[in-house]
């Protein structure tokens, strides 16, 4: 399993760089006080959809702890699993038709399991117009128990009708510090020094913290022991996108 995968936050106070957003959804879990729909706006590699996953696992725990999912209980663990009954993925860079969207207002007719019904709609700047108009019945008239949570790098790319039925939350690029620090979390927990190298990659991942976690895997593999600035061109010439 590769770093980001491995270290993928799994409650809100793992995430990475936005701590507003963070404690916002937390609060809204707690106070009971969901919205029917979000859209998380951002560049790649911020945390969207790992929020979203949170929240969906959030709005269905059985015993959430000041706005966290327990992480033990039965949603949960599916959830964790990827075998969630009530939490349906959508790539649109795959199902950006109609078809896909007919496809959930099928499952939507469905009784949840636990709270919510929740969709999480990736890239959904990629869906054609016959999909958001489809899509906007769902935003319009949402059932009781139907959680929608779109994502996109590209937001000025929606229908201004879509992002108005939403609570919009930006996401911003992370910072070098905060990547850092993740950095070397990472290296104490797969017990690998990370020879000063984590500020290194931080400074050169133009705040997408999977890109940084991806480069650290590899230098690792490299040799991240190597003398620094072999492991600095190495990541120079090899790593990083001109």
């Amino acid at each position: 399993m590769s770093y980001y995968q491995k270290y993928r936050p799994r409650r809100f106070r793992d995430l990475v760089g936005q701590p507003e957003i963070s404690e916002l959804l937390r609060g809204q879990v707690r106070r009971h006080r969901l919205g029917h729909a979000y859209l998380f706006a951002g560049p790649s590699g911020v945390g969207k959809t790992s929020t979203a996953r949170i929240l969906a696992m959030a709005a269905n725990c059985e015993s959430p702890r000041a706005g966290e999912p327990c992480l033990k209980c039965s949603h949960c663990s599916s959830a964790l699993h990827a075998m969630s009954w009530d939490t349906i993925e959508m790539d649109a860079a795959t199902f950006r038709g109609i078809d896909g969207i007919r496809d959930l207002q099928v499952r939507s007719m469905f009784t949840p399991l636990g709270n919510f019904k929740v969709y999480i709609l990736d890239e959904v700047h990629q869906f054609t117009q016959p999909a958001w108009d489809a899509l906007l019945r769902l935003l319009e008239e949402p059932a009781a128990q139907q959680l929608t949570i779109m994502c996109t790098t590209r937001p000025d790319q929606m229908p201004e009708t879509a992002k108005s039925r939403c609570q919009v939350l930006n996401f911003e690029p992370i910072t070098e510090q905060a990547m850092a620090v993740k950095l070397d979390e990472i290296c104490r927990r797969e017990r690998v020094h990370s020879n000063g190298v984590v500020k290194f990659i931080a400074s050169m991942a133009g705040g997408n913290l999977r890109t940084a976690e991806n480069m650290l895997e590899q230098t690792v593999s490299f040799g991240i022991d190597r003398q620094p600035r072999k492991v600095r061109r190495f990541i120079q010439e090899k790593l990083v996108l001109s």
